[in-house]
C-alpha cells in the first residue's frame, strides 16, 4: 500500500537532494524504496530497521543502520533533512532536535506525515525551534513542510532523554532498562507474560541445547525464562533500540547469548530446538497480517526437526490457520479474553 507522505517525500529527496542531505527512514518506508543507482544525487541514508537499511545498499544507497544516532554528524554540516515521521513521539522529538543541530544556516527539513499521526503538532514545534515562519503543505490527510533553519533557536523538544538507556520496568522482582524507539518499552507486554506464564510449567521438565528469542525487543521473553534449562541463546530483532537495549539486559543480568539483527530471523545461520515468539502484527502505523506469515515461516526454516516453537497472538489472528502450511503440529495450548499460546511442531 502507497504511502502519502512518503510519496510526497520522495518526490523532494529526488528534486532537492545533495551530497550532504540525509535521509531518515524507518518502516514506513519499507514498500516504497526507490532505485537510487542512477541518481543524479543520493542522500545519506539513515535507518533504524536492519531489513531496510539491507535493501537500501541493493538500491544504492550508502546506509547506515542504527538508533537513529546522528552523534558523528558535525553541526551545521548539512544541506537537507527528508524525514517521515514514526510512531513513537520521542523518535520524533529526537529527529527533530537532531535536525536542528545538523543543518547548515538556512538548511532544509522536509518533513511529512498523516494528519491522525500528529503531525501538524510536530510541524508547528520544529517551526518554533527552527525560528522559521510556519508552513504547511496539506494533500487530503497528509501533510507536508519545508522548514529553513533561521538564526535564532528556540526550546529542544521533550525527547525522553532518547540516547539514554533507563531502568523503567522490573521483570521477576529484578530491575530492567529500555528506552524509546521500540514497541512496548515502558512495560510488560501482556502477551509475552501470557506466554511465559503458560510455558514455563511445561519448558521446565525439560533442558534444551539452542534457544531463540524471535523478535527480542528489549529481552523480556529471555529475561523471564532465564531459570529454565536452556545452554544457549540466541536473541533477534529488526530493530535497532530493540538489540540495543536486550544486549545491555543479558549483559547486566549475566545471561549468556548471541544477539543478532535479522529480519524476523530469516538470515540466521543455525536451527534451534526452542523458538519463543510474539510476532508483531503492526508495520509503523499499520496493521500488516504478513508479518505473522514472515514470522511463521522463518520460525519453520529456524526449528530443528525435533524442535518446539511457542507463539503468543491476539485472539483476531488465524494463527493455528496461517501456521498449517508451515507446522504439522498445531495445539492451542492456553487462552484467555485477549490471547492465545500455540505450540508449533514440525514433526
Amino acid at each position: 500500500m502507497t504511502d502519502a507522505p512518503t510519496t510526497w517525500l520522495l518526490q523532494q529527496i529526488y528534486t532537492h537532494a545533495s551530497a550532504q542531505s540525509i535521509w531518515l527512514c524507518d518502516e514506513n518506508v519499507l514498500n516504497q524504496l526507490p532505485d537510487a543507482k542512477k541518481w543524479p544525487q543520493k542522500p545519506a541514508f539513515i535507518t533504524n530497521r536492519w531489513d531496510i537499511a539491507e535493501n537500501a545498499k541493493q538500491l544504492g544507497f550508502s546506509t547506515t543502520f542504527n538508533d537513529f544516532d546522528l552523534a558523528e554528524t558535525a553541526d551545521n554540516s548539512v544541506d537537507h533533512i527528508f524525514y517521515r515521521i514514526s510512531k513513537e513521539k520521542a523518535v520524533v522529538h529526537h529527529l527533530i532536535n537532531q535536525a536542528q543541530r545538523v543543518l547548515k544556516p538556512n538548511g532544509v527539513l522536509w518533513i511529512s506525515g498523516q494528519k491522525n499521526e500528529g503531525v501538524k503538532t510536530y510541524i508547528e514545534k520544529a517551526c518554533v525551534l527552527f525560528g522559521c515562519a510556519r508552513n504547511i503543505q496539506k494533500d487530503g490527510m497528509s501533510y507536508s513542510s519545508q522548514l529553513h533553519k533561521g538564526s535564532v533557536k528556540g526550546e529542544l523538544l521533550n525527547d525522553e532523554n532518547y540516547n539514554e538507556l533507563r531502568e523503567c520496568l522490573q521483570i521477576n522482582n529484578t530491575p530492567v532498562v529500555s528506552k524509546p524507539g521500540q514497541f512496548g518499552w515502558s512495560k510488560v507486554d501482556q502477551g509475552s507474560e501470557f506466554l511465559i506464564t503458560e510455558v514455563a510449567p511445561i519448558l521446565s521438565q525439560q533442558s534444551f541445547e539452542h534457544c531463540l528469542d524471535l523478535g527480542c525487543g528489549y529481552g523480556y521473553l529471555t529475561i523471564a525464562s532465564q531459570h529454565l534449562s536452556i545452554k544457549n541463546r540466541t536473541l533477534t530483532d529488526n530493530n535497532a533500540a530493540a538489540l540495543f537495549t536486550a544486549k545491555a539486559n543479558c549483559d547486566q543480568l549475566k545471561i549468556t547469548a548471541d544477539v543478532a539483527a535479522s529480519d524476523a530471523g530469516e538470515q540466521l545461520p543455525r536451527c534451534f530446538d526452542l523458538i519463543l515468539c510474539n510476532p508483531p502484527f503492526h508495520q509503523g502505523f499499520s496493521v500488516d497480517g504478513d508479518l505473522t506469515d514472515k514470522f511463521l515461516r522463518n520460525a519453520q526454516k529456524l526449528l530443528a526437526e525435533n524442535g518446539v516453537a511457542y507463539f503468543v497472538v491476539n485472539q483476531f489472528i488465524a494463527l493455528e490457520k496461517k501456521a498449517l502450511p508451515f507446522f504439522q503440529h498445531i495445539n492451542l495450548i492456553a487462552q484467555n479474553k485477549s490471547f492465545k499460546v500455540i505450540e508449533l511442531r514440525k514433526n
